[in-house]
């Protein structure tokens, strides 16, 4: 048996039609904590690490906003860098300057680019744990009650659809 053996079981467990949009939810969201998310709407019951390591071996994501904040520390030492040619001389003042001004607004734009990515990260993150700790409530008040938990997954794919739509 394997780590990822849940997700494997998890994923034959679905019908052609919720295996076909888990699979397509994996690869294009950035997020594997909404990919878990969505899987708990769809019954996934094993837990995030081994969910996590499935995503990654299936679908690498890459991590935009990391590598914004290692080309933001890239500008500021190359704008420390001309600055210091300038002080020693090597770069006249006049040649530099029209140089650092272009580095300045271009970190300034990344600057802004990591704030909304942030924003709306931290906003949607809310959101979907909000959904999250209703879900998994309402899952352990109706534990037991087939009906409510049929009716309950119903009504929790169609509000992960709305917020999806919200996306």
């Amino acid at each position: 048996m394997t780590d990822l053996d849940p997700v494997l079981d998890f994923i034959a467990t679905l019908d052609d039609d919720r295996r076909d949009a888990f699979l397509e939810c994996a690869e294009h969201v950035y997020s594997v904590y909404e990919i878990w998310l969505y899987a708990g709407v769809l019954g996934y019951q094993g837990g995030f690490a081994a969910l996590e390591r499935w995503v990654q071996q299936r679908f690498r994501k890459l991590d935009r906003r990391r590598l914004i904040l290692d080309e933001i520390g890239k500008l500021k030492d190359d704008i420390g860098v001309l600055r210091e040619q300038v002080r020693q001389s090597l770069v006249e003042a006049n040649d530099a300057a029209p140089r650092i001004a272009q580095l300045s607004k271009e970190l300034r734009g990344h600057v802004v680019e990591v704030e909304k990515m942030t924003r709306a990260t931290d906003r949607r993150g809310l959101i979907l744990a909000g959904a999250d700790r209703v879900i998994r409530e309402l899952k352990t008040i109706f534990k037991g009650n087939d009906d409510m938990m049929n009716a309950l997954g119903l009504a929790c794919e169609s509000v992960w659809a709305a917020i999806e739509e919200d996306r």
